[in-house]
């Protein structure tokens, strides 16, 4: 019984962990596009373009995942 509590507050760590790593790359994508769209930022106009963006064109899709990996994924 001892190894099992043991497993599950390992769980529940890694669980708050994954928790804190999401919300540092939520910010970092909020900071991001805040830079981007400077003065006109809004989270709706952000979700608006991510939107029309993505539903636009497969080339556009393909382009846009290339350039995915120079977005950091850990800001840690």
């Amino acid at each position: 019984m001892k190894k099992m509590d043991h497993l599950s507050k390992k769980l529940q760590d890694l669980q708050a962990e994954q928790q804190k790593l999401q919300r540092k790359i939520a910010d970092h994508l909020y900071q991001e596009t805040r830079k981007i769209l400077g003065e006109d930022f809004s989270p709706s106009l952000a979700l608006a373009l991510v939107h029309q963006g993505w539903n636009h064109s497969e080339k556009s899709k393909e382009d846009w995942l290339k350039l995915s990996t120079s977005f950091p994924e850990s800001t840690a």
